[in-house]
């Protein structure tokens, strides 16, 4: 089961939104229509080449403005494969405000959310065995599944494409052209501990004496017990490539973290609830659970761990082989890599489905769009950007995907799942 967390903590988000949590805070100066700032002006490559054409390579065509237009027009509908974020309709209703305002057409656009994205892989690869279009026209999720899907020839070459001119907004190490970009920079599997019980500076501190059942680590099986362990593994001076070095660090965890676990799990709201009611003192769950807990007013001791080494496992935007709408799909990686997307601090959203949608600076033109409401204490809660090119780590996702099951399994037996 995949425990991204904006599937996970859904429903907490909805509930902050649902008791009107920050409402006066994060509405003011909002407006019940999609933002038109951005959306009233075209990309910046075709503003620049007005009257030109632009290549676009994922259907080797050189299209003029009225090209664009009409494969729009044409295409007219778009289906993106994401999670379940709390802001999902906003976020449907802002892009096709954008395609409107900037193409003069309308679209439907269907956005689906799943807890576990390895199903879109599964309908992918079925679709593909069968010859038939793909069922997406973009996957926006983890880049593990990029990475697999790669493995099983099922994704399309789109990028460098003047339709994406937004593509150089962002690093080197968030790209793996010609097929995927991030969306999100600092998403990875963490420890949220509370401050005033135990002073945390890395992962092997949840073997502190202190934490003797205060502790939850992951479930086996999932891309949250996996990044944990990178994360553990790298402190170990192991090497995650090696499955045979894996399980020294499983049985690491096992026999000096093992003491303090309270409970094995991966249900974030059984972990709020552990952390309000003191019955855990250290969760491990994605980097968002903590500044939801700060969003949520109920506890403000939750802290972010941010180990030397961070191994993130961040959301990628790519294109299926085989999709019907490969001209609107470039649109909406363009669109989603915007700065004012990325941070929408215009859109009429509260503060929690916001910290769901905003996940850390792709690169250097986005330190400027943290909102003022948040400035004194984002970085309580994201990491800075020299951060993120210092102390985050590429993951080998080949190398992780072809031993993971062998030590993952390993695990599941050591703790008697």
């Amino acid at each position: 089961m995949n425990t991204r967390h904006p599937g996970r903590l859904r429903q907490v988000a909805a509930l902050l939104s649902a008791v009107g949590l920050l409402v006066g805070a994060c509405s003011t100066g909002a407006t019940t229509a999609p933002s038109q700032a951005a959306a009233s002006q075209p990309p910046a490559s075709q503003a620049a080449a007005s009257g030109g054409t632009k290549h676009v390579s994922i259907v080797n065509k050189d299209m003029t403005d009225a090209d664009i237009k009409a494969a729009v027009q044409q295409e007219g509908s778009l289906v993106v494969a994401n999670w379940t974020y709390t802001a999902n309709d906003e976020l449907v209703k802002q892009f096709k405000a954008y395609v409107k305002a900037t193409y003069g057409v309308d679209i439907q656009f269907t956005y689906e959310g799943s807890q576990a994205p390895s199903v879109y892989l599964t309908k992918l690869y079925a679709a593909q065995k069968a010859n038939n279009p793909s069922p997406y026209d973009v996957m926006a999720i983890e880049e593990n599944y990029w990475s697999e899907a790669m493995a099983n020839n099922a994704v399309d070459s789109y990028l460098p494409s003047d339709l994406i001119p937004n593509q150089k907004l962002v690093l080197d190490q968030f790209q793996h052209v010609p097929t995927s970009i991030a969306f999100q920079s600092t998403a990875f599997p963490a420890v949220v501990y509370e401050k005033s019980k135990v002073q945390m500076t890395k992962l092997m501190d949840l073997a502190k004496p202190e934490l003797k059942g205060k502790v939850t680590l992951p479930l086996p099986g999932d891309i949250t017990a996996g990044g944990f362990f990178l994360g553990l593994a790298s402190e170990l001076g192991k090497d995650y490539k090696d499955p045979a070095q894996m399980k020294e660090v499983v049985d690491w965890a096992v026999t000096n973290i093992g003491p303090n676990v309270l409970k094995y799990t991966s249900d974030s709201s059984e972990m709020q609830q552990l952390l309000r009611s003191g019955g855990a003192n250290a969760v491990t769950f994605w980097n968002s659970l903590a500044r939801l807990e700060y969003f949520s007013g109920k506890n403000n001791d939750a802290t972010l761990l941010l180990p030397a080494t961070v191994y993130p496992v961040n959301g990628y935007l790519w294109i299926p082989k085989g999709a019907a709408h490969p001209v609107l799909a470039q649109i909406f990686i363009n669109w989603r890599l915007a700065p004012d997307v990325q941070f929408p601090n215009a859109w009429p959203i509260e503060h929690g489905p916001w910290a769901e949608l905003s996940e850390g600076f792709l690169g250097p033109d986005f330190v400027n769009d943290v909102p003022d409401w948040f400035k004194a204490d984002y970085a309580n809660y994201y990491p800075s950007l020299d951060q993120i090119k210092t102390q985050f780590k590429t993951v080998d996702w080949d190398a992780y995907n072809k031993g993971v099951k062998e030590w993952q399994d390993y695990y599941a037996q050591k703790i008697g799942q």
